[in-house]
């Protein structure tokens, strides 16, 4: 499945972003619609943000062992 670049790029803080609107939607909206909306929006919220927060960490590791992938092994050219 091809996902454009840009999109690519930006999905982890699309992640991030909705898991703190879910959060604050759950404490804003939570104490006037009842406990089990606020349970339930809090708890995605949160999974959401930490989804988010993995795939960033994921990348940079990726990232960063490509860069040493690339790297000269400093033997000889033959």
């Amino acid at each position: 499945m091809y996902i454009p670049k840009p999109i690519y790029d930006y999905a982890p803080y699309y992640w991030l972003v909705v898991g703190l609107l879910l959060i604050l939607l759950g404490f804003r909206v939570g104490s006037e619609g009842g406990q089990m909306f606020q349970y339930f929006s809090v708890s995605l919220g949160a999974l959401s943000a930490v989804w988010g927060v993995r795939i960033l960490l994921r990348r940079r590791e990726r990232q960063r062992l490509d860069a040493l992938e690339t790297l000269p092994t400093g033997a000889p050219p033959e």
